[in-house]
């Protein structure tokens, strides 16, 4: 069992940040490889929108940056995390650039998915520091869908507010416990 994760976060131990490696924690737990990339650390770039990729179910993205060892990781794991604090009542720019990309794994000839097994599981993780909960419940939902065209299963959900400081995830041990739960959950247990 291999887990991908996806942090969006630009603080590698934000609240989001905190919550991945919780649920990560969780899923190593009941023995699940776990791997988790950073995209704000990485040099990823925009889709181009040439429509490469769409020429073949071989074609892949013709950019190659830092996102083709996110293309190798997701074609290997058995579940993905997608996860994200609030900017601007959406995901940040960083992981939007990723969900951009993913647009490679579609083909004319193919449809979505190449390269790529529908995997059992997937989750996401939405944080805000906003006390209000539409927003959150709202970008769950819209992770969620992305998620759905690559899982099989259901997804996951942490939709949280009220987490503002780096920090404040550490003082809600229920939070922490739900991502552990969630790994655990992922992994199989």
């Amino acid at each position: 069992m291999e887990i991908v994760a996806i942090c969006g976060s630009p603080r590698k131990r934000g609240n989001t940040a905190t919550l991945v490696e919780a649920l990560l924690e969780g899923a190593r737990e009941r023995g699940a490889k776990t791997t988790r990339f950073d995209p704000a650390a990485m040099s990823i770039s925009d889709c181009d929108a040439d429509d490469a990729c769409l020429e073949s179910a071989q074609a892949g993205c013709i950019q190659h940056d830092d996102m083709q060892p996110i293309y190798e990781a997701l074609r290997r794991a058995d579940a993905w995390v997608l996860a994200t604090p609030i900017y601007f009542n959406h995901v940040t720019a960083t992981l939007k650039r990723v969900i951009d990309r993913l647009y490679a794994l579609f083909t004319l000839e193919g449809g979505w998915r190449v390269g790529i097994d529908r995997k059992a599981r997937g989750a996401v993780i939405v944080v805000q520091a906003d006390p209000g909960r539409e927003t959150p419940e709202q970008v769950a939902d819209y992770l969620a869908a992305i998620l759905g065209e690559f899982v099989s299963g259901p997804v996951l959900r942490l939709a949280e507010s009220g987490l503002g400081d780096p920090g404040d995830t550490a003082k809600r041990p229920d939070l922490l416990s739900r991502a552990r739960d969630m790994g655990r959950d992922l992994a199989g247990g």
